[in-house]
């Protein structure tokens, strides 16, 4: 689903113009980010959990050339599902992954 997908889906479940659902989504979007650039931990019942983890310096290895590289130390957003959410998606069959069956 890309953006315009989903203003057009909350547009129509909260039966508001799709300009108003723009900014809903556009104002959740920057909310959440700068919640995470200081820091914060957000929570969204039913849905999960968006932090910030801490990530150790450690090398790697650029694909394309072969050549080895050093990440330095930083950090990087993680989302974990709730049990809700997480139940949600066991139970539903994935259209997509059925083909690999």
């Amino acid at each position: 689903m890309k953006k315009k997908d989903l203003v057009l889906s909350v547009s129509e479940r909260a039966r508001v113009s799709h300009s108003v659902a723009n900014r809903v989504i556009k104002s959740l979007v920057k909310t959440i980010a700068g919640s995470l650039e200081a820091g914060d931990r957000i929570t969204l019942s039913g849905l999960g959990t968006f932090r910030t983890k801490a990530r150790k310096a450690k090398p790697a290895r650029n694909l394309q050339t072969g050549e080895s590289v050093y990440l330095p130390a930083g950090k990087k957003i993680s989302f974990k599902p709730s049990l809700s959410f997480k139940r949600l998606l066991k139970t539903k069959p994935d259209a997509d992954n059925a083909s690999l069956n």
